[in-house]
């Protein structure tokens, strides 16, 4: 995936700036001693076991701290060269990674620990008061200083990549992790006190600390994939009980996320339409196969039957822990913008906007599809039939957004595009490769 051009420049600055940072502290290269090159072996080894993001190429590490107890302990040039140096990640010595990210990943840790060196040391001048004994001011906010910037370099890297805002994409790729990242600071703020009474060996201590964190790291990304795991099992599930619903769910899925874009949302609630979208008919698993392939139309015991299968759904993904705040969408995505749906007879702003989304693809597509009771629809009588169901089946400003969305494109004709895309869409997130934080 091409670097986009405010992506290149943002990149360009930091190399230019980190580089320049370096020429002006290259003496520290001339006056290596063995604290230095421990340092420079710890921050390698916390690097090599780094923990992917769950979204894209990018990772997390337990570097950092390292970096930062360099910079306090050392002065700024041991953050800046020590972490410019051996920060790499796996990826990259494998040469998976293109070399302007490498080298921007070299420079963002770089400048980071320089700064957190160059404010501790602009606050207090020496480093003589550092200690357990009382908590250092200095200490704390050049702590925070090295993390802030770490964060902020990537988050600010991926928001352009993936043209998203700031604040969405730290809650998309990095709200997982930022609890333990927290958790680094006071290791890395211990890491700094620490070395003063009991010098490099001392630090030794500190390798339970920061395995802990990174095996934290690595149950939180399991947990966050097994969560799209078990939505992929259900349509599996689903797929062997009924070919045409799993085809017809994943395409509402799809659907459903390009509409959800049309509102602007935000990628991570994308993702929740998304799911609703996959999930919406995974009540159906219960129904009857007698009701579920009936050539006919149902008659009245067998309709209520059917009419039951939101509320299994949502209660399926509730005992399963599936499907988060979609499992509230999944129960509502027969009610009517009129009140006159089921089962809750929900009306208007009562139903979710994700909800009312999914009702209205989940529509087109049932119309647009063969069903076993009747022929599929051509795509401009079904795009008139959702547009007769506006303020009375449908919210009217979804149906406007779908009908700009389709235009003149029938959407059908994706669907051998629905058909081979990933369930959720995880495995194919964006190329966040310069994505390297803490």
């Amino acid at each position: 995936m091409a670097y986009p051009v405010k992506l290149r420049y943002f990149m360009g600055v930091i190399i230019v700036a980190g580089m320049g940072l370096m020429a002006t502290h290259i003496r520290f290269l001339y006056a290596l001693n063995i604290s230095d090159v421990l340092f420079l072996l710890a921050i390698v080894a916390a690097s090599l076991f780094s923990v992917p993001l769950p979204r894209g190429n990018g990772a997390v590490s337990v570097q950092l701290p390292v970096i930062f107890s360099a910079a306090i302990i050392l002065g700024p040039g041991a953050g800046l060269w020590l972490g410019g140096l051996g920060s790499a990640m796996g990826p990259e010595y494998l040469g998976k990674v293109r070399w302007p990210s490498v080298m921007f990943n070299r420079a963002q840790f770089g400048i980071s620990g320089w700064a957190a060196g160059e404010i501790f040391y602009l606050l207090v001048g020496t480093g003589k008061n550092l200690g357990l004994a009382h908590v250092s001011l200095s200490l704390v906010v050049a702590a925070l200083t090295a993390f802030v910037l770490n964060l902020a370099f990537v988050s600010f890297a991926i928001a352009l990549r993936t043209n998203r805002g700031l604040i969405e994409t730290l809650r998309v790729h990095f709200k997982w992790a930022l609890p333990s990242v927290l958790l680094m600071i006071p290791i890395a703020y211990s890491m700094a006190a620490v070395y003063k009474g009991l010098g490099p060996y001392g630090e030794l201590m500190f390798i339970i600390p920061l395995a802990s964190i990174r095996y934290i790291l690595a149950l939180l990304r399991r947990a966050y994939l097994t969560y799209f795991n078990n939505i992929d099992i259900l349509l599996t599930a689903l797929n062997f009980r009924d070919a045409y619903t799993y085809g017809h769910s994943i395409r509402v899925g799809h659907y459903a996320g390009k509409l959800a874009e049309q509102f602007g949302m935000p990628q991570d609630r994308v993702q929740l339409v998304k799911e609703a979208g996959l999930l919406h008919d995974v009540g159906k698993l219960a129904t009857p196969d007698v009701i579920l392939s009936k050539v006919g139309r149902l008659n009245h015991e067998e309709g209520t039957v059917m009419k039951d299968h939101p509320i299994i759904g949502s209660h399926i993904l509730e005992e399963l822990r599936v499907g988060g705040c979609a499992r509230h969408f999944v129960r509502q995505h027969h009610e009517r913008w009129d009140g006159f749906g089921y089962p809750d007879r929900l009306t208007r702003e009562e139903i979710a906007l994700e909800t009312r989304i999914v009702s209205v693809v989940d529509a087109y597509d049932a119309m647009t599809t063969d069903r076993p009771y009747r022929r599929s629809l051509p795509h401009s009588v079904a795009l008139k039939e959702i547009e007769r169901g506006s303020d009375n089946q449908f919210d009217p400003e979804v149906v406007q957004k779908f009908v700009e969305m389709c235009g003149d494109k029938n959407l059908v004709a994706e669907e051998t595009v629905a058909q081979g895309w990933n369930h959720v869409g995880l495995r194919k997130g964006p190329d966040n490769e310069h994505g390297q934080s803490s």
